[in-house]
Protein backbone atom coordinates (compact mmCIF):
# COMPACT_ATOMS: atom_id res chain seq x y z
CA UNK A 1 0.00 0.00 0.00
CA UNK A 2 1.44 3.73 -0.82
CA UNK A 3 1.76 5.92 1.88
CA UNK A 4 -1.02 8.41 0.86
CA UNK A 5 -3.02 5.58 1.25
CA UNK A 6 -2.50 4.36 4.58
CA UNK A 7 -3.09 7.85 6.11
CA UNK A 8 -5.77 7.74 4.29
CA UNK A 9 -7.18 4.22 5.85
CA UNK A 10 -5.80 5.44 9.37
CA UNK A 11 -8.05 8.60 9.01
CA UNK A 12 -10.90 6.37 7.88
CA UNK A 13 -10.63 4.28 11.04
CA UNK A 14 -10.80 7.27 13.34
CA UNK A 15 -13.85 8.63 11.38
CA UNK A 16 -12.23 11.72 9.97
CA UNK A 17 -13.30 11.36 6.47
CA UNK A 18 -12.64 14.71 4.94
CA UNK A 19 -8.94 14.04 6.18
CA UNK A 20 -9.01 10.68 4.16
CA UNK A 21 -10.71 12.43 1.41
CA UNK A 22 -7.35 14.31 0.38
CA UNK A 23 -4.65 11.58 0.69
CA UNK A 24 -7.61 9.11 -1.17
CA UNK A 25 -7.34 11.80 -4.38
CA UNK A 26 -3.12 11.58 -3.84
CA UNK A 27 -3.47 7.58 -3.70
CA UNK A 28 -5.90 7.68 -7.00
CA UNK A 29 -2.91 9.93 -8.87
CA UNK A 30 -0.19 7.22 -7.70
CA UNK A 31 -1.88 4.83 -8.85
CA UNK A 32 -5.50 5.18 -10.91
CA UNK A 33 -5.32 1.13 -11.25
CA UNK A 34 -6.60 0.35 -7.56
CA UNK A 35 -9.78 -0.16 -6.91
CA UNK A 36 -9.83 0.23 -3.60
CA UNK A 37 -9.32 3.97 -3.56
CA UNK A 38 -11.56 4.77 -5.08
CA UNK A 39 -13.92 2.22 -3.28
CA UNK A 40 -12.66 4.05 0.08
CA UNK A 41 -13.14 7.72 -1.65
CA UNK A 42 -16.71 6.95 -2.28
CA UNK A 43 -16.86 6.04 0.99
CA UNK A 44 -16.29 8.79 2.60
CA UNK A 45 -18.09 11.42 -0.10
CA UNK A 46 -21.31 9.66 0.22
CA UNK A 47 -21.32 11.19 4.10
CA UNK A 48 -21.83 14.47 2.55
CA UNK A 49 -25.17 15.11 0.15
CA UNK A 50 -23.45 17.39 -1.55
CA UNK A 51 -20.84 14.47 -3.02
CA UNK A 52 -22.80 12.26 -3.56
CA UNK A 53 -23.24 12.21 -7.42
CA UNK A 54 -19.67 12.02 -7.06
CA UNK A 55 -19.32 9.15 -4.75
CA UNK A 56 -21.38 7.05 -7.44
CA UNK A 57 -19.09 7.59 -9.91
CA UNK A 58 -16.00 6.63 -7.44
CA UNK A 59 -17.43 3.80 -6.82
CA UNK A 60 -18.70 2.69 -10.31
CA UNK A 61 -15.10 3.17 -11.05
CA UNK A 62 -14.21 0.59 -8.31
CA UNK A 63 -16.39 -1.23 -10.41
CA UNK A 64 -14.70 -0.77 -13.35
CA UNK A 65 -11.64 -1.72 -11.73
CA UNK A 66 -12.93 -5.06 -10.21
CA UNK A 67 -16.42 -5.85 -11.24
CA UNK A 68 -16.86 -9.17 -9.34
CA UNK A 69 -16.47 -7.70 -6.02
CA UNK A 70 -19.54 -7.98 -3.97
CA UNK A 71 -18.74 -5.68 -1.18
CA UNK A 72 -18.58 -2.80 -3.73
CA UNK A 73 -21.93 -3.43 -5.57
CA UNK A 74 -23.51 -3.19 -1.84
CA UNK A 75 -22.03 -0.04 -1.72
CA UNK A 76 -23.25 1.14 -4.78
CA UNK A 77 -26.53 0.32 -3.33
CA UNK A 78 -26.08 2.38 -0.30
CA UNK A 79 -25.24 5.34 -2.12
CA UNK A 80 -28.10 4.43 -4.62
CA UNK A 81 -30.35 4.73 -1.62
CA UNK A 82 -29.03 8.23 -0.26
CA UNK A 83 -29.64 9.67 -3.79
CA UNK A 84 -33.07 8.33 -3.79
CA UNK A 85 -32.68 6.14 -6.51
CA UNK A 86 -34.60 2.59 -4.93
CA UNK A 87 -35.03 0.74 -7.93
CA UNK A 88 -31.51 1.06 -8.63
CA UNK A 89 -30.09 0.10 -5.24
CA UNK A 90 -32.19 -3.04 -5.43
CA UNK A 91 -30.51 -4.08 -8.74
CA UNK A 92 -27.51 -3.94 -7.11
CA UNK A 93 -28.49 -5.88 -4.08
CA UNK A 94 -29.33 -8.64 -6.76
CA UNK A 95 -25.70 -8.40 -8.17
CA UNK A 96 -24.01 -8.69 -5.00
CA UNK A 97 -26.24 -11.60 -3.81
CA UNK A 98 -24.82 -13.07 -6.94
CA UNK A 99 -21.61 -12.69 -6.96
CA UNK A 100 -21.65 -13.63 -3.13
CA UNK A 101 -24.92 -15.31 -1.75
CA UNK A 102 -23.76 -16.25 1.57
CA UNK A 103 -22.60 -12.75 2.03
CA UNK A 104 -24.69 -10.44 4.75
CA UNK A 105 -23.74 -7.17 2.60
CA UNK A 106 -26.19 -7.41 0.18
CA UNK A 107 -29.03 -8.26 2.99
CA UNK A 108 -27.93 -5.46 5.25
CA UNK A 109 -28.32 -3.06 2.19
CA UNK A 110 -31.61 -4.17 1.40
CA UNK A 111 -32.51 -3.71 4.16
CA UNK A 112 -31.69 -0.17 4.54
CA UNK A 113 -33.58 0.13 1.25
CA UNK A 114 -36.85 -1.31 2.90
CA UNK A 115 -36.54 1.48 5.72
CA UNK A 116 -36.13 4.24 3.06
CA UNK A 117 -39.14 3.28 1.12
CA UNK A 118 -41.49 2.67 4.32
CA UNK A 119 -41.54 -1.09 4.60
CA UNK A 120 -40.25 -1.88 8.08
CA UNK A 121 -41.06 -5.50 7.78
CA UNK A 122 -39.31 -6.23 4.98
CA UNK A 123 -36.22 -4.18 6.82
CA UNK A 124 -36.43 -6.92 9.90
CA UNK A 125 -36.61 -9.98 7.41
CA UNK A 126 -33.57 -8.60 5.37
CA UNK A 127 -31.71 -7.36 8.49
CA UNK A 128 -31.99 -11.06 10.53
CA UNK A 129 -31.05 -12.76 7.34
CA UNK A 130 -28.11 -10.42 7.70
CA UNK A 131 -27.57 -11.66 10.98
CA UNK A 132 -27.95 -15.16 10.22
CA UNK A 133 -24.98 -15.50 8.26
CA UNK A 134 -23.01 -12.95 10.44
CA UNK A 135 -23.98 -12.36 14.02
CA UNK A 136 -21.94 -9.84 14.66
CA UNK A 137 -22.55 -7.38 11.97
CA UNK A 138 -23.21 -3.92 13.79
CA UNK A 139 -24.59 -2.45 10.66
CA UNK A 140 -27.35 -4.92 10.28
CA UNK A 141 -28.32 -5.10 14.31
CA UNK A 142 -28.67 -1.32 13.70
CA UNK A 143 -30.64 -1.63 10.69
CA UNK A 144 -33.02 -4.18 12.85
CA UNK A 145 -33.41 -1.87 15.39
CA UNK A 146 -34.77 0.76 13.42
CA UNK A 147 -37.27 -1.56 11.50
CA UNK A 148 -38.50 -2.72 14.86
CA UNK A 149 -39.05 0.44 16.03
CA UNK A 150 -40.80 1.82 13.03
CA UNK A 151 -43.41 -1.33 13.89
CA UNK A 152 -44.01 0.21 17.02
CA UNK A 153 -41.67 -2.81 18.72
CA UNK A 154 -40.27 -0.38 21.10
CA UNK A 155 -39.43 -3.02 24.16
CA UNK A 156 -37.70 -5.14 21.48
CA UNK A 157 -36.10 -2.49 19.78
CA UNK A 158 -34.84 -1.17 22.92
CA UNK A 159 -33.57 -4.19 24.43
CA UNK A 160 -31.86 -4.96 20.84
CA UNK A 161 -29.90 -2.19 21.54
CA UNK A 162 -29.10 -2.45 24.56
CA UNK A 163 -27.35 -5.31 23.77
CA UNK A 164 -25.79 -3.95 21.02
CA UNK A 165 -24.39 -1.31 23.23
CA UNK A 166 -23.28 -3.73 25.75
CA UNK A 167 -20.72 -5.48 22.58
CA UNK A 168 -19.41 -2.14 21.63
CA UNK A 169 -20.78 1.27 23.32
CA UNK A 170 -18.46 3.19 21.10
CA UNK A 171 -20.65 2.17 17.45
CA UNK A 172 -22.40 5.99 16.47
CA UNK A 173 -25.26 3.93 14.59
CA UNK A 174 -26.34 2.52 17.63
CA UNK A 175 -26.22 5.45 19.62
CA UNK A 176 -28.20 7.07 16.83
CA UNK A 177 -30.76 4.38 16.51
CA UNK A 178 -30.67 4.85 20.59
CA UNK A 179 -31.67 8.56 20.13
CA UNK A 180 -34.23 7.97 17.97
CA UNK A 181 -36.13 5.28 20.29
CA UNK A 182 -36.33 7.89 23.08
CA UNK A 183 -37.28 10.62 20.98
CA UNK A 184 -40.25 7.80 19.79
CA UNK A 185 -40.89 7.65 23.54
CA UNK A 186 -40.67 11.04 24.52
CA UNK A 187 -37.73 10.67 26.79
CA UNK A 188 -35.69 13.91 25.17
CA UNK A 189 -32.82 13.91 27.50
CA UNK A 190 -31.64 10.53 26.70
CA UNK A 191 -32.15 11.14 23.26
CA UNK A 192 -29.93 14.17 23.57
CA UNK A 193 -27.34 12.19 25.21
CA UNK A 194 -27.58 9.25 22.89
CA UNK A 195 -27.15 11.63 19.69
CA UNK A 196 -24.03 13.62 21.48
CA UNK A 197 -22.34 10.06 22.65
CA UNK A 198 -22.89 9.42 18.48
CA UNK A 199 -21.53 12.63 17.69
CA UNK A 200 -18.18 12.56 19.87
CA UNK A 201 -17.62 9.53 18.20
CA UNK A 202 -18.32 10.62 14.43
CA UNK A 203 -18.58 14.54 14.90
CA UNK A 204 -19.77 14.39 11.20
CA UNK A 205 -22.44 11.69 11.49
CA UNK A 206 -25.28 13.18 9.94
CA UNK A 207 -27.93 10.70 11.32
CA UNK A 208 -27.00 11.91 15.07
CA UNK A 209 -26.47 15.83 13.79
CA UNK A 210 -30.53 15.77 12.64
CA UNK A 211 -31.23 13.54 15.32
CA UNK A 212 -29.98 15.82 17.79
CA UNK A 213 -31.98 18.97 16.50
CA UNK A 214 -34.74 16.98 16.66
CA UNK A 215 -33.94 16.31 20.51
CA UNK A 216 -33.29 20.77 20.72
CA UNK A 217 -36.22 21.16 18.95
CA UNK A 218 -38.70 18.96 20.83
CA UNK A 219 -37.84 21.27 23.76
CA UNK A 220 -40.69 22.96 22.79
CA UNK A 221 -44.01 21.36 23.49
CA UNK A 222 -45.34 22.49 19.99
CA UNK A 223 -42.28 20.45 18.13
CA UNK A 224 -43.22 17.61 20.89
CA UNK A 225 -46.26 16.97 19.34
CA UNK A 226 -45.14 16.92 15.80
CA UNK A 227 -43.08 14.41 16.54
CA UNK A 228 -45.36 12.18 18.23
CA UNK A 229 -47.63 13.10 14.88
CA UNK A 230 -44.82 12.06 12.87
CA UNK A 231 -44.02 8.72 14.74
CA UNK A 232 -47.50 7.42 14.20
CA UNK A 233 -47.51 8.47 10.89
CA UNK A 234 -44.17 6.96 10.31
CA UNK A 235 -45.58 3.33 11.78
CA UNK A 236 -48.64 3.31 9.49
CA UNK A 237 -46.82 2.69 5.89
CA UNK A 238 -46.74 5.36 2.76
CA UNK A 239 -50.18 3.48 2.19
CA UNK A 240 -52.23 3.86 4.54
CA UNK A 241 -50.62 7.54 5.33
CA UNK A 242 -52.32 8.34 1.87
CA UNK A 243 -55.30 6.97 2.86
CA UNK A 244 -55.76 8.33 6.05
CA UNK A 245 -55.40 11.94 4.01
CA UNK A 246 -57.87 11.30 1.78
CA UNK A 247 -60.27 10.22 4.77
CA UNK A 248 -59.50 13.52 6.20
CA UNK A 249 -60.41 15.27 2.92
CA UNK A 250 -63.47 13.15 2.61
CA UNK A 251 -64.44 14.19 6.17
CA UNK A 252 -64.21 17.87 5.91
CA UNK A 253 -66.57 17.44 2.53
CA UNK A 254 -68.93 15.21 4.66
CA UNK A 255 -68.72 18.49 7.06
CA UNK A 256 -69.28 21.08 4.55
CA UNK A 257 -72.70 18.96 3.27
CA UNK A 258 -73.76 17.62 6.77
CA UNK A 259 -73.52 21.28 8.59
CA UNK A 260 -75.54 24.05 6.93
CA UNK A 261 -78.01 26.59 8.00
CA UNK A 262 -77.49 26.81 11.70
CA UNK A 263 -75.25 24.62 11.59
CA UNK A 264 -72.65 26.49 9.73
CA UNK A 265 -70.88 27.45 12.49
CA UNK A 266 -69.65 24.24 13.23
CA UNK A 267 -68.85 23.42 9.40
CA UNK A 268 -66.29 26.21 9.24
CA UNK A 269 -64.70 25.72 12.90
CA UNK A 270 -64.28 21.95 11.72
CA UNK A 271 -62.74 23.43 8.63
CA UNK A 272 -60.47 25.30 10.31
CA UNK A 273 -59.20 23.19 12.72
CA UNK A 274 -58.38 20.98 9.93
CA UNK A 275 -56.65 23.99 7.87
CA UNK A 276 -54.36 24.41 10.90
CA UNK A 277 -53.84 21.11 11.15
CA UNK A 278 -52.37 20.87 7.80
CA UNK A 279 -50.13 24.14 8.78
CA UNK A 280 -48.82 22.87 11.84
CA UNK A 281 -47.75 19.44 10.05
CA UNK A 282 -45.84 21.65 7.06
CA UNK A 283 -44.65 24.40 9.60
CA UNK A 284 -43.38 22.70 12.71
CA UNK A 285 -39.79 22.16 11.66
CA UNK A 286 -39.26 25.54 10.25
CA UNK A 287 -40.80 26.80 13.61
CA UNK A 288 -38.75 24.56 15.54
CA UNK A 289 -35.60 25.97 14.03
CA UNK A 290 -36.78 29.43 14.70
CA UNK A 291 -36.68 28.54 18.16
CA UNK A 292 -33.29 27.10 17.87
CA UNK A 293 -32.08 30.07 16.35
CA UNK A 294 -32.38 31.99 20.03
CA UNK A 295 -30.71 29.12 21.85
CA UNK A 296 -27.05 29.90 22.47
CA UNK A 297 -25.93 26.53 22.25
CA UNK A 298 -28.46 24.67 20.02
CA UNK A 299 -28.22 27.35 16.79
CA UNK A 300 -24.56 26.31 16.20
CA UNK A 301 -26.29 22.56 15.22
CA UNK A 302 -27.94 24.53 12.20
CA UNK A 303 -26.69 24.96 8.59
CA UNK A 304 -27.31 27.76 6.81
CA UNK A 305 -30.48 26.45 4.89
CA UNK A 306 -31.64 25.69 7.97
CA UNK A 307 -31.15 29.26 9.19
CA UNK A 308 -32.91 30.56 6.21
CA UNK A 309 -35.81 27.85 6.18
CA UNK A 310 -36.28 28.94 10.20
CA UNK A 311 -36.96 32.74 8.81
CA UNK A 312 -38.80 32.26 6.09
CA UNK A 313 -41.10 29.67 6.80
CA UNK A 314 -41.02 30.18 11.28
CA UNK A 315 -40.98 33.70 10.51
CA UNK A 316 -43.64 33.70 8.16
CA UNK A 317 -45.95 31.92 9.45
CA UNK A 318 -45.33 33.93 12.99
CA UNK A 319 -46.01 37.00 11.44
CA UNK A 320 -48.18 36.18 8.81
CA UNK A 321 -50.80 34.86 11.78
CA UNK A 322 -50.61 37.84 13.24
CA UNK A 323 -51.39 40.05 10.42
CA UNK A 324 -54.11 37.88 9.96
CA UNK A 325 -55.38 37.90 13.62
CA UNK A 326 -55.39 41.68 13.56
CA UNK A 327 -57.17 42.28 10.09
CA UNK A 328 -59.69 40.37 11.88
CA UNK A 329 -59.83 42.27 14.74
CA UNK A 330 -59.53 45.31 13.04
CA UNK A 331 -62.06 44.24 10.05
CA UNK A 332 -58.62 45.13 7.52
CA UNK A 333 -58.79 43.12 4.51
CA UNK A 334 -55.64 44.43 3.61
CA UNK A 335 -53.93 42.58 6.38
CA UNK A 336 -55.98 39.82 6.07
CA UNK A 337 -54.45 39.20 2.38
CA UNK A 338 -51.05 39.97 4.24
CA UNK A 339 -51.42 37.41 6.60
CA UNK A 340 -52.82 34.43 4.72
CA UNK A 341 -49.99 35.50 1.75
CA UNK A 342 -47.18 34.75 4.16
CA UNK A 343 -48.32 31.76 5.64
CA UNK A 344 -49.68 30.17 2.13
CA UNK A 345 -46.51 30.90 1.02
CA UNK A 346 -44.95 28.71 3.80
CA UNK A 347 -46.31 25.54 2.09
CA UNK A 348 -44.03 25.77 -1.03
CA UNK A 349 -40.90 27.75 0.90
CA UNK A 350 -40.93 24.84 3.46
CA UNK A 351 -39.74 22.75 0.49
CA UNK A 352 -36.65 24.79 -0.52
CA UNK A 353 -33.61 25.38 1.98
CA UNK A 354 -33.46 22.24 2.85
CA UNK A 355 -34.87 19.50 0.05
CA UNK A 356 -32.00 17.44 -1.38
CA UNK A 357 -34.05 17.31 -4.67
CA UNK A 358 -32.43 20.38 -7.31
CA UNK A 359 -35.59 20.02 -9.27
CA UNK A 360 -38.01 20.16 -5.82
CA UNK A 361 -35.97 23.16 -4.93
CA UNK A 362 -37.16 25.07 -8.17
CA UNK A 363 -40.60 24.12 -8.22
CA UNK A 364 -41.61 25.06 -4.64
CA UNK A 365 -39.14 28.35 -5.06
CA UNK A 366 -41.39 29.26 -8.36
CA UNK A 367 -44.41 28.87 -6.63
CA UNK A 368 -43.40 30.27 -3.41
CA UNK A 369 -42.79 33.80 -5.91
CA UNK A 370 -46.29 33.08 -7.51
CA UNK A 371 -47.62 32.90 -4.10
CA UNK A 372 -45.91 36.05 -2.84
CA UNK A 373 -46.32 37.93 -5.45
CA UNK A 374 -50.09 36.83 -6.06
CA UNK A 375 -50.50 38.11 -2.79
CA UNK A 376 -49.07 41.22 -3.07
CA UNK A 377 -50.76 42.12 -6.51
CA UNK A 378 -53.64 41.37 -4.52
CA UNK A 379 -53.34 43.84 -2.20
CA UNK A 380 -52.31 46.58 -3.72
CA UNK A 381 -55.34 46.34 -6.02
CA UNK A 382 -57.72 46.91 -3.12
CA UNK A 383 -56.60 50.67 -3.23
CA UNK A 384 -56.57 51.12 -6.77
CA UNK A 385 -60.58 53.07 -7.35
CA UNK A 386 -61.09 51.15 -10.45
CA UNK A 387 -64.74 49.64 -10.36
CA UNK A 388 -64.19 46.09 -10.67
CA UNK A 389 -60.17 46.24 -9.18
CA UNK A 390 -61.81 44.68 -5.48
CA UNK A 391 -63.64 41.37 -7.60
CA UNK A 392 -60.18 41.14 -8.98
CA UNK A 393 -58.32 41.43 -6.15
CA UNK A 394 -60.43 38.84 -4.60
CA UNK A 395 -60.05 36.31 -7.53
CA UNK A 396 -56.73 36.61 -7.73
CA UNK A 397 -55.94 36.40 -4.40
CA UNK A 398 -58.61 32.58 -4.16
CA UNK A 399 -56.20 31.66 -6.56
CA UNK A 400 -53.23 32.31 -5.08
CA UNK A 401 -54.58 30.32 -2.37
CA UNK A 402 -55.05 27.40 -3.89
CA UNK A 403 -51.89 27.57 -5.09
CA UNK A 404 -50.22 27.33 -2.43
CA UNK A 405 -52.66 24.72 -1.39
CA UNK A 406 -51.60 22.30 -3.88
CA UNK A 407 -48.41 21.89 -3.39
CA UNK A 408 -49.63 20.35 0.03
CA UNK A 409 -49.85 17.37 -2.60
CA UNK A 410 -46.99 17.40 -5.20
CA UNK A 411 -44.88 18.17 -2.14
CA UNK A 412 -45.66 14.17 -1.79
CA UNK A 413 -44.05 13.38 -4.70
CA UNK A 414 -40.77 11.58 -4.09
CA UNK A 415 -38.61 12.88 -6.74
CA UNK A 416 -39.67 16.45 -5.68
CA UNK A 417 -39.04 16.16 -1.87
CA UNK A 418 -35.91 14.60 0.10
Amino acid sequence: MSEPFTRALLFVKQGRYREAEHYLRQAIQNDPQDPQSFFFLATCLMRDPKNRLEALSMIDQALRLCPNRAFYHAQRANILILLGHTKEALDAVEQARRLAPDSPDSYVAESVVMLVSGKPQDAERAARQALALDGENEAAGDSLADALRLQGKTEESDAHIRGLLARNPENPWTHSSAGMLALQQGAVPAAERHFLAALRIDPEHPEAREGLLHAFRARSPFYRAYLKYSFAMERLGRTRRGLVVIGLLLLMQLANVTFVGPLAPIGFALVAVYCLFVLWIWVARGVGNLFLLFDRFARHALRPGEKREAIVVGGGVLFGLALFGAGLLLKQVGLIFLGLTLVGAVFPMSLVFTNRSKAGRIVFSLIGAFVYLGGLISFALLFVPARHAGDFAASLFGSTMILALITTWIGNIPALRR
